[in-house]
This record gives structure tokens, C-alpha cells and sequence, in this order.
């Protein structure tokens, strides 16, 4: 079984096809980049949600970590 770090980490038959997005909801953005970058998580765009203007969270539902979903093209979740 993968770690979860390999799992952000683009595969070669499918880094075109996707984007790997991480929704951060640490309190300190700090904290945040300091863990983006001590895990090499490159291939990964990364949101900081605690921004004062962000609802991203509440409207993807996240009220933990890890949440994981899947969003198709069309911007339609097909998986929590």
C-alpha cells in the first residue's frame, strides 16, 4: 500500500491527465508551507482555507483530515 505522500505524487501514465489539489485548513499558512515542503508534495497545488475569504472547506465538507475527493471535468464530485 502507498504512503499517502507517494499518493500525491503524479504517476507518469496518468500527470497529464489530473490535477492533485490540497485544501489546507491549518490555521497558520506557515505551518502549512512548512509541511508542503518538507514532504517534496511538487506535483500538488496547494489552497490555504483559513484565508479569511475562502468557504472551500465548508463547501466540500471537510471538517477533517484526511478528506479526499474526486472531481470530474465538469466539476461534478463523483467521490467522497
Amino acid at each position: 500500500m502507498a504512503h499517502n505522500q507517494d499518493m500525491l505524487k503524479k504517476r507518469e501514465d496518468w500527470k497529464d491527465k489530473v490535477r492533485i489539489i490540497g485544501l489546507s485548513i491549518d490555521q497558520e499558512q506557515e505551518k502549512l508551507k512548512a509541511h508542503v515542503a518538507s514532504k517534496g508534495w511538487t506535483d500538488v497545488e496547494h489552497y490555504w482555507s483559513r484565508n479569511g475569504v475562502s468557504t472551500a472547506d465548508k463547501d466540500y465538507g471537510v471538517t477533517g483530515v484526511p478528506h479526499c475527493l474526486l472531481v470530474d471535468t465538469n466539476g461534478v464530485i463523483v467521490f467522497v
